[in-house]
């Protein structure tokens, strides 16, 4: 799969948050895989508004590019991506920084 946003996992409060940095899309769960199955359902839903509505905001037009990898791609193929591509930085660091 193409690869079109870094993905980054933070360790947090006992779960896993995911996030994509530079856009709406942030996620968490108990465990690394749920947090995945979050963002993938976040994606979707940023996927549905972007055509709704958002297409034509200025602060969400640059996104058109991971929209088209979302409504090509499978569930299955998200995770792949998504558990794939996460960065998982380093303990103690600001991976928002």
């Amino acid at each position: 799969m193409t690869r079109s946003a870094e993905v980054c996992a933070v360790p947090e409060d006992g779960g896993w948050s995911m996030f994509i940095p530079g856009s709406p899309i942030a996620a968490d769960g108990r465990t690394f895989d749920e947090a995945v199955t979050e963002l993938i359902g976040a994606l979707r839903e940023y996927v549905d508004d972007w055509r709704d509505r958002l297409h034509d905001a200025p602060n969400h037009r640059k996104h058109r590019g991971l929209g088209r990898l979302i409504r090509r791609s499978d569930d299955d193929r998200l995770r792949e991506w998504l558990a794939g591509e996460a960065h998982q930085p380093v303990p103690g660091s600001d991976a928002r920084g």
